[in-house]
């Protein structure tokens, strides 16, 4: 088991794959705070007052947390880790690739906000509760966030794709000096 964790730590292609995770946060985050500003400013033409305008910026920070980073921190796994983006590969498996980094982004925004709301119900109930009783709380929400991750994903995925083709040309242009290779080529 530490032989395969080591293996993957030391799996090249971790720069690319961060900077395609970063450029996919940075991406998302400017369009998330551009709609708040918009959000913003039609608040205030409405006079909508402050508890508008901070509900916005509440939710966005909420959703930046809790939606598009561990989108960002999947994509960059997937990217890294399962599906890298090699420069030999062709367009329509840059974008499949990217399509499944999509995917884990989601998934991993689906395990974040689980784990947030298991807490959040371990928390609100007394040492007495059964842990049963926690766990039948728990799969409403869980189905919930399933299906915020695929709305985020299908939402995010467009960016997803851009970033995994962008690294592709660059990866072109710029080689790496050892090949890239993720769990999907050993397959």
């Amino acid at each position: 088991m530490t032989e395969t964790i080591a293996k993957a730590i030391k799996r090249p292609g971790a720069v690319p794959a961060l900077l395609a995770g970063v450029g996919v946060f940075a991406t998302l985050l400017l369009i998330g705070f551009v709609q708040a500003l918009l959000s913003t400013v039609w608040g205030v033409s409405q006079s909508a007052g402050a508890d508008y305008v901070g509900a916005v910026w509440g939710a966005r920070l909420q959703e930046s947390l809790s939606g598009l980073l561990p989108f960002a921190v999947g994509v960059f796994l997937c990217f890294w880790q399962v599906a890298p983006i090699a420069p030999v590969l062709r367009l329509a498996h840059v974008v499949t690739r990217s399509i499944l980094a999509g995917l884990v982004g989601g998934a991993v925004i689906w395990l974040v906000n689980v784990l947030f709301q298991l807490v959040v119900d371990v928390a609100r109930t007394s040492f007495t509760t059964p842990a049963v009783q926690v766990l039948d709380e728990l799969g409403p929400d869980a189905l919930e966030s399933l299906f915020r991750a695929l709305s985020a994903t299908v939402q995010f995925l467009p960016v997803t794709v851009l970033a995994g083709i962008l690294l592709w040309g660059w990866l072109q242009r710029h080689p790496l000096d050892k090949p890239v290779h993720g769990a999907l080529d050993e397959v």
